[in-house]
């Protein structure tokens, strides 16, 4: 099977890497900027590049994988040079924006909503790993009329590139989940390093700061087209958020220490449970 990777980012080169590691199948491979296409050919991360329309109409599975508000556009754009019957996905972060966008398009191929979870605090080609994937979680949002043979090539896929799990879901509960998982974390590490102390950190700090800071190594860019793609189940993160962080707030003014007992407690509890 041939496997086009439609940008070859962090992510992107991924994907190659663990195809090439993994499994059988050729892997094409494209980049707008040429001289990361070209190394990726010297490193072997795929096995050919070229005329990206002429890439297209040979991939039988094809990654795009780009900054949200690119993704469609490049879709539509080469949508008449995709192999007929072909699956054509993404990794964005977001799906719900990006699935609606292409529901009802005009096209001969069958187009799947996916999100490999996995990530960096570092981007790009050099930054790739053939294991990045290693004990991931792959989510897919077929639409309910996608055939449920393209869905399992898609997740068999995904299985045989070393993905530990697969889910199919739709795509508002992915985005649901997304803002409480993935997305109100990094509001909220920006929101804790924007205080004042925070470059007078050091001889201060360990396991804590580190843990709640992590995720504010960010990329802005990216990161503003997700949040703001993904805008209302976000805010109903940060206000749900906000409403616990003022209970804490109104119970510390008070001096209310059982109140605070109760709701450390019910937090430890929740933490135990859910892992």
């Amino acid at each position: 099977m041939n496997v086009l990777i439609c940008g070859l980012g962090l992510i992107g080169a991924s994907l190659a890497k663990a195809l090439k590691k993994n499994t059988e199948h050729t892997v094409l491979g494209w980049n707008r900027t040429p001289s990361v296409t070209e190394k990726a050919l010297r490193d072997g991360v795929i096995d050919e590049s070229g005329d990206i329309d002429e890439l297209i109409k040979m991939a039988d599975v094809t990654f795009i994988n780009f900054y949200p508000e690119a993704i469609v556009p490049f879709i539509l754009e080469h949508k008449n040079s995709f192999k007929k019957d072909s699956i054509v996905t993404d990794s964005c972060g977001i799906k719900t924006k990006i699935c609606n966008e292409m529901k009802n398009q005009e096209i001969d191929f069958y187009f799947i909503g996916a999100h490999p979870m996995a990530g960096r605090e570092v981007g790009g080609y050099d930054n790739s790993l053939d294991n990045l994937f290693d004990n991931a979680i792959f989510i897919c949002t077929p639409y309910d009329e996608t055939p449920r043979n393209k869905t399992d090539a898609l997740v068999g896929l995904a299985q045989d590139m070393g993905f530990a799990r697969t889910v199919v879901t739709t795509c508002e509960h992915h985005d649901e989940m997304i803002a409480f998982t993935s997305q109100i974390a990094h509001v909220l590490a920006c929101s804790y390093v924007l205080s004042p102390l925070a470059p007078m950190h050091a001889g201060y700090s360990a396991g804590s700061y580190r843990d709640v800071s992590r995720v504010a190594r960010i990329n802005a860019d990216m990161w503003t087209e997700l949040f703001l793609d993904n805008k209302e189940p976000l805010v109903r993160e940060i206000d749900d958020l906000v409403s616990n962080l003022m209970r804490f707030k109104y119970n510390i003014v008070n001096g209310d220490g059982d109140a605070l007992r109760v709701l450390m407690k019910k937090g430890n509890k929740i933490k135990e449970e859910i892992g």
